[in-house]
């Protein structure tokens, strides 16, 4: 397990609670996650616990020679909650993903790779087609790409919070593909550590106000990755159907990967180690040069 840096930086609504590993050893490359609409991204992609091995996204990130750095948005975990949680939506997250780059270019990484995950690949697909020259290769995982029907209910004046309970998670993370003790303690720290997040991603989703992720504006190297029981949910179907988007994508440097036995939480689940190889295989392939073939007159 590689050392974590925790810090906070000046964000929009206060300051965000950052996460790092490996800037220490001055990597070519750089990988900034993005999380979730319910946990942390210091929960998401750097779990772990005594007994447990290879949870954490971040760590596979620095042992294949690359940085890591996550963050958690307002209102989730430390990082400061917004004046109106119902009013924190995809572009006021996006917001807080500008103070998050500006970081990280200040540390000399002006460029680096994007990952999202489901509500985070909404964030990171729009940011990414807003700003091509910053980003080198982006992984959107189990995407909630925008543009769905309405998903109801509407929060009331009174929801300005979403709980998050261990009982939920005990459910969520599907039992049949994750190991038990790992289940266990990872419910129990969203509890601890993430235990409530602002609803605006919710109030957003029932107004039927996401904007697509356009795949047609995004060009560069993409990586679409899911667990095979993913979107299930309706807030994960989006304008386009996986196959179609990925077709859209404009580059022809693009995967499309389903691992099978897992779900949206598949890179916390039994099959973490393919999540990992896929990301990091993917991410690597942007240092491989691919020799010009002659035209044949």
């Amino acid at each position: 397990m590689s050392q974590a840096h925790d810090f906070f930086i000046p964000g929009p609504n206060g300051p965000i609670s950052m996460r790092t590993k490996g800037l220490e050893n001055a990597p070519r490359h750089v990988v900034l996650l993005v999380h979730a609409s319910n946990i942390t991204g210091q929960l998401a992609f750097d779990f772990g616990y005594p007994g447990g091995s290879d949870y954490s996204t971040m760590d596979a990130i620095v042992a294949a020679g690359m940085g890591a750095v996550t963050f958690s948005l307002s209102g989730y975990g430390l990082s400061a909650a917004p004046a109106d949680p119902l009013a924190y939506d995809t572009e006021a997250a996006i917001r807080d993903l500008d103070a998050v780059v500006a970081w990280l270019g200040d540390q000399g990484w002006p460029s680096f790779h994007l990952l999202g995950w489901s509500w985070g690949g909404r964030i990171a697909g729009h940011y990414a087609a807003r700003h091509p020259e910053q980003v080198a290769r982006l992984v959107l995982m189990d995407p909630a790409l925008g543009g769905n029907a309405p998903v109801l209910p509407v929060p009331g004046p009174e929801d300005l919070w979403w709980a998050n309970r261990t009982a939920d998670y005990l459910k969520r993370l599907e039992p049949e593909y994750t190991e038990p003790e790992g289940h266990r303690i990872f419910a129990e720290m969203v509890e601890k550590v993430s235990p409530r997040a602002p609803n605006g991603i919710r109030m957003e989703n029932a107004l039927g106000a996401t904007v697509a992720v356009e795949p047609a504006q995004i060009a560069m190297p993409t990586l679409l990755l899911y667990g095979h029981a993913a979107a299930r949910a309706p807030y994960m179907r989006g304008k386009y159907t996986r196959q179609d988007f990925f077709e859209m994508l404009p580059c022809e440097d693009k995967q499309f990967v389903i691992v099978p036995r897992s779900s949206d939480y598949g890179h916390l689940q039994g099959t973490r180690r393919l999540f990992h190889r896929a990301i990091v295989t993917f991410l690597e392939l942007g240092d491989v040069e691919v020799p010009a073939i002659a035209e044949v007159a």
